[in-house]
């Protein structure tokens, strides 16, 4: 039984109420590849809720683990040691712990490849030790062989993860026993060495010299230093959370970044221009742990936050990395920004589309004898009482309106009912310009965006309020309101200055004048205006009776 070869996975939990695995506070995997000349990193660790009364935990206890019941109130969600044993990271690997027949390590490894248990192992190896066979705790065991107990200079990892480290070291021991168990005597007498396993280094509060502001003020090698192999000794464990390749447990699936047009022009934006030096370093730490791109990260670092330098695969990781993450990356200041800023862009881009007549009529004809390419889809409206289609309107495939047409034509009651229809559609295209959240305002594009960036689905920020809505939609919502309309108001009022210049062409109802068209945020909108005095004449040709 060896694995010298393999990834190991130590896992360890902590409950301050001896044998009751319901009360698990603490949860940690060390990961430790197969090449056993690197560390083990750790893989998961959370603080846990158990879904009990509180006041059965004995808090005196976890105390000893720098555990509180205030501290654990204050984090918020955290998931129970149920969610771990769902979530199965251990499922099909080869995991050591420190008893599996205790829970709740029988259902964490229930699914596993290979279970291994120090108790069982250590039993074997000092089956003929009696004073050996009394060791029935991990802090024994370790004492037994010779194992150094902490020195607490490491004030960065959690006491189980520290424990975990042990497990890790006094494993690789009990390993080459069971390799070498003609060597016992001898290896035993030694007990185990301090090595890069065991004890931990001591912790450095300070990351670098001299307060940098950017990376342009520091060298190469305090660059390299930093992103090293013991770059996750520098960060406090008490604070941070892991799970297997994320930080947040059972995070919300968001639509795929790739839908976004333009990610990495924006991504290259945010990263170098808009984050700070030391966001920026977060976001480069969280990748070389999380996603285990230790190799980009420094990369990316040395280049002094230039990313285009990496590999097309790695250009499109950290992308999507820094898409999938806007909402944590950025301050509310920041959010507030960006949106701004892309939504002003968008405005602009669509106010700068060229009027476009349609042939409404040939159109449709067309599109329903033979469809050919992206398909439209046709509605008019006719007057009251009238056959005539005084509205027409044309949407492309997604359903975006990119044409209306109001038309009034006709003489006396005719033509008066005419305008009120018309003035009824534009009544209606007023309303739908007024609302901030209109698909006028927010294409599909912005929309994504505004998901990414605020962390919120788009559906509920733009749903009527409810009494249940938390702070943070709420604040989204009336904050993405403000920009919208701010930003919207220019094109607003243009729309009603050309609505009002056809409204007087319509009031000079005697006087030929050619049809109006002008674009408003990608709409081609036109108005036809054919005089009464006109339409006598028309009738009179077009007459058979």
């Amino acid at each position: 039984m060896s694995s010298k070869n393999s990834t190991l996975f130590f896992v360890d939990a902590y409950s301050p109420n001896e044998g009751d695995s319901n009360l698990v506070l603490e949860y940690g995997i060390l990961r430790w590849s197969e090449n056993k000349s690197e560390r083990p990193e750790v893989y998961v660790h959370t603080y846990l809720k158990p879904q009990v009364n509180y006041n059965r935990i004995h808090w005196s206890e976890a105390s000893k683990m720098k555990i509180s019941r205030d501290f654990i109130e204050s984090k918020g969600d955290l998931p129970a040691i149920e969610d771990m044993i769902e979530a199965d990271y251990l499922k099909r690997k080869s995991v050591v712990c420190f008893d599996v027949s205790a829970e709740p390590f029988s259902s964490l490894t229930c699914n596993s490849e290979h279970v291994f248990s120090i108790v069982d192992v250590f039993a074997d190896i000092y089956a003929d030790d009696e004073k050996a066979r009394s060791c029935d705790t991990l802090a024994k065991m370790c004492d037994y062989v010779g194992l150094i107990p902490d020195d607490n200079r490491n004030t960065n990892y959690t006491p189980l993860l520290k424990r975990l480290h042990q497990m890790a070291a006094l494993w690789s021991f009990l390993e080459e026993l069971l390799l070498n168990p003609k060597r016992r005597k001898s290896i035993s007498a030694g007990g185990i060495q301090p090595s890069f396993i065991w004890p931990l280094p001591e912790s450095k509060d300070v990351w670098f010299e001299n307060d940098p502001k950017s990376f342009n003020d520091l060298s190469d090698r305090e660059i390299t230093d930093f992103f090293s192999s013991n770059l996750a000794d520098r960060l406090d464990w008490f604070e941070m959370n892991m799970y297997a390749c994320d930080w947040l447990f059972n995070r919300q699936q968001r639509p795929i970044a790739r839908e976004l047009a333009g990610q990495r022009e924006l991504a290259e934006f945010i990263f170098q221009k808009i984050l700070s030096f030391r966001m920026q370093i977060w976001i480069l730490i969280f990748y070389s742990q999380f996603f285990h791109k230790k190799e980009d990260s420094l990369t990316i670092a040395k280049n002094r936050g230039d990313f285009s330098v990496l590999r097309p695969a790695g250009i499109e990781s950290f992308t999507n990395f820094i898409i999938d993450n806007l909402d944590l990356f950025l301050s509310a200041d920041q959010k507030a920004s960006l949106i701004a800023s892309l939504i002003n862009q968008s405005l602009h881009e669509n106010d700068s589309v060229p009027f476009e007549h349609y042939d409404y009529d040939a159109l449709r004809k067309k599109d329903h004898r033979a469809p050919e390419g992206p398909r439209l889809y046709f509605t008019s409206s006719p007057s009251q009482g009238r056959a005539a289609e005084c509205y027409k309107e044309i949407r492309d495939a997604t359903g975006r309106t990119i044409y209306m047409r109001f038309e009034i034509k006709g003489r006396g009651k005719e033509r008066a009912t005419h305008i009120d229809t018309v003035l009824h559609h534009v009544n209606e295209l007023i309303r739908e310009a007024s609302n901030p959240f209109s698909d006028i305002w927010m294409t599909p594009a912005l929309k994504l965006w505004i998901q990414y960036i605020t962390g919120i689905n788009f559906t509920d920020i733009v749903r009527p309020q409810k009494m249940n809505d938390s702070e943070l939609l709420n604040s989204a919502r009336i904050t993405l309101r403000k920009i919208i309309e701010r930003e919207a108001n220019p094109y607003l009022q243009k729309l009603y200055a050309n609505l009002n210049d056809c409204g007087k062409l319509i009031k000079q109802e005697n006087i030929d004048v050619p049809s109006k068209g002008f674009n408003f945020q990608g709409i081609s909108v036109e108005v036809m205006i054919v005089p009464s005095s006109k339409m006598g004449f028309i009738k009179r040709l077009f007459s058979f009776e």
